[in-house]
């Protein structure tokens, strides 16, 4: 399909149905309806030449596993945080706090591609094939290079200096 051809068949597709992917949006969730909105026409972009002739319940599907996704996003990290919350203390006395000074600073001393792996794996929850996806390597290279920083994390909060990455580590090139 010609790019104008598939830019008016979307924008006529935005003018139709807006108004009603909005309001599903915001009697669901007024806080977030603008977002779900925005997400919900970047997929039917991408997707366009999937949207079937009667778009209106396609595009409320798809808003409403925006909707389910972000959700889901909310508990986890709701999730993560009671866990940092009550987390064990590392020593006596209230060391909680110290303990994320001591991730935080620990993580702050790595290169910014070991942070990146880390956060992946932690936060967005991804095992090597998508930590792979994000960064634009292997799973294989990404379990490697997952493994490597969480060795240089636990290094750095055990005290020692970082280990020096190994020798013919190609994979891990810094």
């Amino acid at each position: 399909m010609p790019p104008e051809s598939r830019e008016a068949r979307f924008t006529a597709l935005y003018e139709a149905e807006l108004d009603a992917v909005r309001a599903y949006a915001w009697r669901r969730g007024p806080d977030t309806a603008d977002d779900v909105v925005a997400e919900t026409f970047l997929v039917a972009w991408r997707r366009l030449d999937d949207v079937p002739a009667d778009a209106r319940p396609w595009l409320i599907g798809i808003a409403r596993n925006v909707r389910l996704n972000q959700a889901r996003a909310d508990r986890r990290r709701s999730a993560l945080g009671r866990r940092l919350a009550s987390a064990e203390p590392r020593s006596a006395g209230d060391a909680t706090p110290a303990v994320a000074g001591e991730l935080g600073r620990a993580l702050g001393a790595l290169s910014e591609r070991d942070r990146e792996i880390l956060l992946l794996a932690a936060w967005e929850e991804l095992g090597p094939a998508g930590i792979g996806a994000v960064v634009g390597c292997t799973r294989a290279t990404a379990a490697v290079r997952l493994h490597r920083a969480r060795r240089r994390l636990a290094a750095l909060l055990d005290g020692d200096p970082l280990p020096s990455p190994t020798l013919g580590g190609a994979s891990d090139a810094r």
